[in-house]
């Protein structure tokens, strides 16, 4: 069948109107889908970037606490909380930069990253800061790294700001609302964050310093004793009398190659000594060193003398002693 001109144009466009109607409508399921698919890439990011966010506010409020009341702690307590700040932190660059936040994310990403990474190594530098200041004071390294840890924090604390201005006009009530505030250099403790004024608060703060302290904690005899005669423990005669030395490390660091002596002098005269080494005895440590066969005799009174022979800050300490009479009759 023939159709006229007339016709013939009519048909074309209800065609094209047809076809528009069509692309409109992929188009519109397009946005659609995308927009979902924005939406749910932008939960994903930002539930990882609050926790990220949350994770260093806690090591921040601790940090400046630290900071603000650095006179309250000894070396060794110092040493294992900016070891765990830094413990807590490590892998947080890695896991944002596996994320995947949406293009209109991006931007607040970068500064969170940026923010993360200096923040990291700020600790590390201010750890081996203060570590070395509290060994010498006048440590030009020290001072050098912590100066350089301490400008590194305030310039993480300026890049989390850019993170909390690109998220002004995003939704975040999926996460709870507004993100954590962090900032490990708070504004009315900025003064603290100065390395000279640490080193001179160190300098001042005598537990910060290190300190050497091994000490002869404890000794007991194995078979212990079965009575006691004249004020005396009295041990059983056996072929194989031994004794338990404990060791502590009351010190703030640790202590390397503890010699250990043990005494024994009868009422006769006689002198028996042996000596064990500790390789290594971390800061408040304990371990337990065990000498067997000593060489004693029934009806012999004996002083049994445990010495440390570590040099350290500490003498009042380093010995410990007891009388015993070993039975008579066996």
């Amino acid at each position: 069948m023939s159709y006229g001109p007339k016709i013939r144009r009519q048909r074309r466009r209800r065609s094209l109107i047809l076809w528009g109607v069509a692309g409109l409508a992929i188009a519109i399921a397009f946005g659609v889908t995308r927009a979902s698919g924005d939406s749910e890439l932008a939960r994903v990011y930002l539930d990882l970037a609050f926790d990220v966010a949350k994770t260093e506010r806690e090591a921040a409020v601790a940090f400046s606490s630290m900071i603000d009341n650095i006179e309250d702690f000894d070396r060794a307590a110092m040493i294992k909380l900016l070891e765990r700040l830094e413990n807590d932190t490590e892998g947080l660059v890695d896991e944002l930069d596996a994320a995947d936040p949406p293009e209109f994310l991006q931007e607040g990403h970068l500064f969170l990253r940026i923010a993360t990474t200096t923040w990291r190594g700020a600790l590390s530098d201010s750890k081996l800061g203060l570590i070395a200041l509290t060994e010498n004071v006048l440590d030009e390294d020290g001072l050098a790294t912590l100066t350089r840890g301490l400008v590194d924090l305030r310039v993480g604390d300026s890049a989390y700001v850019g993170f909390l201005s690109s998220l002004t006009d995003v939704d975040t009530e999926l996460q709870g609302g507004d993100p954590p505030i962090v900032s490990f250099v708070p504004s009315d403790l900025d003064g603290l964050f100065d390395a000279q004024e640490l080193a001179r608060r160190l300098f001042l703060t005598e537990n910060l310093g290190p300190v050497q302290d091994v000490a002869v904690a404890d000794l007991r005899l194995e078979p212990a004793s079965v009575g006691e005669q004249e004020g005396l423990p009295v041990l059983a005669s056996t072929p194989n009398q031994t004794v338990e030395v404990t060791i502590s490390n009351r010190g703030n660091i640790a202590a390397a190659g503890i010699g250990v002596q043990v005494s024994l002098i009868s009422n006769a005269g006689d002198l028996w000594e042996a000596r064990q080494e500790i390789p290594l005895l971390g800061a408040g440590e304990l371990t337990t060193l065990v000498f067997s066969n000593l060489p004693v005799e029934p009806g012999t009174i004996y002083e049994i003398i445990v010495t440390s022979l570590f040099d350290d800050d500490e003498d009042g300490n380093d010995r410990l002693s007891m009388l015993f009479l070993v039975n008579p009759e066996g």
